[in-house]
């Protein structure tokens, strides 16, 4: 009988070891389960970062065609005033040599 107890002791001691064991790895495998949502976060900031390189890079395009705008605004403008400054000649010249005619006719 002493035996018998002692065995069953004995199994007991085994089974509470078992469920010591079951135990730390119900901890792991939660720990292990919060590791993956870490690492399907990270996943998604990889994806966030790509999204984010080629928002940076449209941002340089965009950059440098609104330079590109601006210089060829300014050449426009130049060219604009250049231009007027021909054709306000050109048209005083005109005005200057019909009011000379008419200045002969009516004198």
């Amino acid at each position: 009988m002493d035996q018998i107890l002692k065995q069953i002791l004995n199994e007991m001691k085994v089974m509470r070891a078992d469920v010591s064991n079951l135990k730390d790895m119900r901890v792991d495998i939660n720990e292990l389960k919060d590791m993956r949502a870490d690492i399907n976060e990270l996943k998604n900031m990889r994806e966030y970062m790509k999204d984010l390189k080629g928002m940076r890079a449209d941002l340089n395009d965009l950059k440098e065609c609104q330079k590109r705008l601006e210089i060829g605004q300014e050449k426009l403008q130049k060219n604009l005033i250049a231009s007027l400054g021909l054709y306000t000649g050109k048209i005083v010249e005109h005005l200057d040599a019909k009011t000379e005619v008419l200045n002969k006719r009516v004198y």
